[in-house]
């Protein structure tokens, strides 16, 4: 399945730069010099880390709700007789406008290339599901059976009703798509290679992608490429920043902050009421604090407050989620409850184009659509959450000026 959703997935090449690091070499970059290292002096230096921090009111941006550690915790059941599951219901990782929001061309063609996206990603996730019941058994000891493939297949059927998927697909033409591939999982019989009707199906199904309206022009999408960087540049926003990345970073090898420095920049996070630089501190403080720093990120992904941040504020929030409540394959991987808050950052970046026709939004919102699941089988420890916030700390998203640069 991984060749399917590969090419899936690829279907935008262009917009692929936050999963690759998007290490493009520009000539006004200069490569990093290997011989600085920071000392805790210069760690003293930083505005972020000073003890004035410590004095700063908190700023809520609002109420406890889905992405808070209580509604984390609602979402992993404490303990069921199948251990896959998640408390989400499927429905609820489809993305339906919030009441405000008019439905104009831009809300509806989101709507329908988030949900037909969003429909893939649930069979997907029911076939890496099934994947991983069937694998890992000796077969001399335990033959696996056409009965036992058949049920496993059952007991992992994506559960979404006809009814929700015409809710969320009112789009005739990529209605019948939806119905045929569900069709095509119920007769799935465990043949995935690549004639198979099951295999067929899901090609047929990623293919008409094309025909859906587009969100962005391809020349939009390349002009984004190309200015991204000048766009993204966290240093515009919080000077100090290229220190505070490195301090993670794999071959990082100076001086590391105190708990009390670490304290003090949890503070400035909690005290900060200008949204970019907030999310950008928290960005960083997770990569010291999981627990902690998962809270500060789900708060700013409820605040329904836009910043260019928000789509890496989602994924690392999601990863630092399932590392904490399972690194294994066998893990729940609560993909449904992932796309609920989602659905939230969608209507946070869909305002914002609706308000300000901002076109660069409007890429990070295909991005966020193209947004990969949670794979069960995603790293050589366990589930995609390991390599992703692995490509956190050394390369995804961080500007190339820290990264090494290759020859032109």
């Amino acid at each position: 399945m991984t060749r399917l959703s590969y090419a899936f997935l690829c279907a935008l090449t262009a917009l692929t730069f936050f999963s690759c690091g998007h290490r493009e070499c520009r000539k006004s970059i200069q490569a990093p010099d290997p011989t600085v290292v920071v000392t805790e002096a210069d760690l003293a230096t930083l505005s972020f880390f000073k003890d004035e921090n410590a004095s700063l009111e908190p700023v809520r941006l609002c109420n406890a709700g889905p992405a808070s550690q209580e509604g984390i915790e609602s979402a992993f059941p404490d303990y069921t007789d199948d251990f896959f599951k998640e408390a989400t219901p499927e429905r609820d990782a489809f993305y339906v406008p919030d009441a405000d929001i008019r439905k104009d061309d831009l809300v509806q063609t989101v709507q329908l290339r988030y949900n037909y996206v969003a429909l893939f990603n649930r069979v997907i996730h029911s076939y890496e599901w099934f994947q991983r019941m069937s694998t890992g058994i000796d077969e001399e000891e335990s033959p696996i059976t056409k009965k036992d493939t058949l049920e496993w297949i059952r007991s992992v059927r994506p559960n979404v009703s006809a009814s929700v998927i015409k809710a969320v697909l009112p789009d005739a033409e990529a209605l019948a798509r939806a119905e045929r591939l569900m069709k095509a999982y119920d007769r799935f019989d465990g043949d995935d290679s690549e004639d198979s009707p099951f295999s067929r199906a899901i090609n047929s199904y990623t293919e008409a992608l094309s025909e859906l309206p587009d969100l962005v022009s391809k020349e939009e999408t390349d002009r984004f490429a190309d200015q991204f960087w000048d766009w993204y540049d966290k240093k515009a926003v919080v000077p100090e920043i290229d220190t505070l990345v490195m301090l993670n970073m794999f071959d990082y090898k100076g001086a590391k902050p105190s708990d009390e420095q670490l304290e003090n920049l949890k503070h400035a996070i909690e005290g900060e009421r200008d949204i970019d630089r907030r999310t950008i501190l928290a960005l960083e403080y997770v990569k010291f604090n999981a627990y902690d720093g998962v809270a500060l990120l789900g708060e700013i992904l409820e605040s329904r407050i836009y910043t260019k941040y928000l789509l890496e504020a989602w994924i690392s929030w999601r990863a630092n989620v399932q590392m904490d409540h399972g690194l294994s394959s066998f893990s729940v991987i609560a993909n449904n409850y992932y796309d609920k808050v989602h659905c939230i950052c969608l209507d946070t970046m869909v305002r914002h184009c609706l308000l300000s026709e901002d076109k660069n939004a409007a890429c990070l919102i295909e991005n966020l659509i193209f947004c990969e699941i949670v794979h069960r089988m995603g790293s050589i420890a366990g589930n995609s959450s390991f390599n992703t916030l692995g490509m956190l700390l050394n390369n995804m998203f961080i500007h190339p000026r820290l990264l090494p640069q290759e020859e032109e």
